[in-house]
């Protein structure tokens, strides 16, 4: 398996697409390991050299016991791109990997080619935070009286439309197989919880050079879609897709449309035709 040890961990990562093929860089959200992009794959792949990787305290890779930040965290993608020969790249960061994401691009704006959010916010006491009701299931945890199935789906449902639940069992059986293959510790899921509850870059993302895209669900809970205007408001050489009536994970949810906006992006910066627009698309 593709290990590779860096700071004081060792990183689970794969490759998929072309060798010859300009990076694109996939850090994935709160809780989530890399099977999280199993609708982005098939069609990135087809041209882009995808690199993902389980971020520290989730999947395959190391789970220290301490608090993380998002230093850390783009320590340690920045170290993992350093290890494979990866000069510059394409950054997709999704919700939590967006906190990521964007610190990286304050912090090495010559290794990014282009930065895409998704579902995330800047942090700080000028973020939007979701309602008490939605943390408390965003926190859920197995007890005496919710098992551990339970706990998921409670998570689960303020992060995907019940539609969506509802319409694909198949699908939340695979995705509960995946996290059960390799099970994330509670102290590990709360060490990584701290890099939402400390991180605070508002005043620094303006310092953000690269292309941006930002894309956000309308109807997104977890992060409600404010965040995405204050983004765009503040990040110069940006734009901002929402989509309509879509839940936090649009990546999965509106998949097709999702991949289609990353890539037209992706390929406009690569041909040196994309510029930023202050409107906002709904898709």
């Amino acid at each position: 398996m593709p290990y590779v040890e860096i700071n004081d961990i060792n990183v689970y990562y794969e490759f998929h697409g072309p060798s010859e093929g300009t990076p694109l860089v996939l850090i994935e959200g709160w809780g989530q390991a890399l099977w999280t992009w199993f609708k982005q794959l098939p069609a990135f792949s087809q041209k882009y050299r995808i690199l993902i990787f389980d971020n520290r305290g989730v999947g395959r890779t190391s789970k220290p016991n301490n608090p993380y930040t998002v230093e850390l965290l783009v320590d340690d993608t920045k170290s993992l791109m350093d290890e494979l020969g990866i000069d510059k790249a394409h950054i997709y960061g999704m919700s939590m990997g967006g906190f990521i994401a964007q610190k990286f691009a304050i912090s090495h704006p010559e290794r990014i080619l282009s930065l895409t959010i998704g579902m995330t916010n800047f942090g700080g006491n000028q973020a939007i935070p979701a309602s008490g009701k939605v943390m408390s299931a965003i926190f859920a945890h197995p007890t005496e009286t919710i098992s551990k199935e339970e706990a998921i789906a409670i998570r689960r449902s303020v992060a995907w439309s019940s539609d969506f639940l509802a319409n694909n069992p198949d699908l939340i059986r695979t995705m509960d197989r995946w996290i059960e293959e390799n099970p994330q510790p509670e102290i590990a899921r709360n060490n990584q919880a701290n890099i939402g509850l400390t991180i605070d870059i508002e005043s620094e993302i303006k310092n953000i050079s690269a292309p941006t895209l930002i894309m956000h669900g309308e109807n997104d809970l977890i992060v409600p879609p404010k965040n995405s205007l204050m983004l765009h408001e503040r990040i110069p050489n940006s734009e901002l897709v929402h989509f309509k009536s879509a839940p936090h994970r649009i990546e999965v949810e509106r998949a097709e449309d999702f991949n289609r906006i990353v890539l037209d992006f992706l390929e406009a910066v690569d041909r040196k035709t994309w510029t930023p627009r202050s409107e906002i698309k709904l898709i």
